[in-house]
């Protein structure tokens, strides 16, 4: 197992140094580059555009800004936002606590909910709940995000206001911004209500999440539940009168989770990312909003460090699962 590892290890060191390329040099395709970032700037003059261009290296050959900003990477300093004028990696960490609690408490709801809802649609092939689970997939599934979190705004929002329109927390009760030195002691002194309220705003968009998440995942789970109830060993575990509760779980089950943790591995790097479009509606302060300020404002440096750190987190995962495999699957084996 430790070999295997470290191979997978020495095998990601390329593959990210590819994928860093790729994401550097693909910025650069961008009309304009990043020179296109202080273009426009009202007020600013050629000569100040310039100097600003200048001062941030970008008149250099792109190899040296490539090997600059790969050195600044490898040591932890991930270079300065263009326009926040502060270290990416504290943006990035600033940003990151908020995107944490919508996406793990979206994942968890969806995840609670759409394997067991394969499973039983499996094992019910056909039954009115397999009828009913299909249907909500398709549906779920094929609604666009932005319109399925506009009508959830709309609806308990607007028509019946019994939750927030946005944000993370409500600064007219808490005093200050999100994690702010203020709103900490505010909280450290009101636990339960600062619970409460961050509960509340956080209803609606993890419900939009957890919705989509569950169309998707609970048709995959069922599908793989299918395929693995229909296997020799599965009928050979019957005929030799184990109960039907051992047969799904003890050996239905766990092969059938081999393709779901792949899923999940896929999936939890999202947690980083965040979901752009629902935090930009309900304007939760995440780092799904700021890849999109960052995109609207051509903030190369920001955009770089979100998407390098979200390449990692893929190809950790990846590696997570295939370790997984070992632990699901006794057949699998990686000596």
């Amino acid at each position: 197992m430790l070999g295997f590892i470290g191979r997978r290890i020495l095998q990601a060191i390329p593959t990210l140094f590819l994928i860093s390329a790729l994401l550097f040099f693909g910025m650069q395709l961008v009309p304009g580059g990043p020179e296109q970032a202080f273009a426009f700037r009202a007020g600013m003059s050629e000569a100040a555009r310039q100097s600003v261009i200048h001062q941030w290296g970008l008149d250099q050959p792109l190899y040296i800004q490539y090997l600059k900003w790969l050195q600044s990477m490898l040591t932890g300093n991930w270079q300065f936002s263009f326009f926040m004028h502060r270290s990416v990696r504290e943006v990035i960490f600033q940003r990151l606590p908020a995107t944490l609690i919508l996406m793990i408490t979206a994942y968890l709801i969806a995840q609670a909910i759409a394997l067991p809802a394969g499973i039983v649609a499996a094992l019910r092939r056909y039954s009115f709940f397999d009828q009913a689970v299909t249907f909500f997939s398709y549906v779920g599934y094929s609604m666009p995000t932005f319109w399925l979190g506009l009508m959830l705004l709309l609806l308990f929002a607007v028509f019946v206001p019994i939750l927030p329109v946005g944000g993370i927390v409500n600064v007219r009760l808490s005093g200050a911004p999100f994690l702010t030195h203020d709103y900490n002691v505010w909280f450290l002194q009101n636990p339960i209500t600062g619970l409460i309220d961050i509960a509340s705003h956080i209803v609606l968009p993890a419900t939009t999440i957890a919705i989509v998440t569950i169309a998707g995942d609970s048709r995959f789970m069922r599908s793989s539940m299918l395929d693995a109830i229909h296997q020799d060993y599965v009928r050979t575990a019957r005929a030799k009168g184990l109960s039907e509760r051992v047969v799904v779980l003890k050996h239905a089950l766990r092969n059938a989770l081999l393709p779901v943790v792949t899923n999940i591995a896929i999936e939890l790097p999202l947690l980083f990312s965040g979901a752009v479009v629902t935090e930009a509606i309900y304007s939760w302060p995440g780092m799904g909003q700021l890849f999109f300020q960052a995109l609207e404002a051509f903030d190369y440096p920001l955009l770089l460090g979100i998407l390098s750190v979200s390449a990692i987190l893929i190809v950790l995962f990846n590696l997570f699962a295939d370790i997984a495999y070992a632990y699901i699957d006794p057949r699998i084996s990686y000596a």
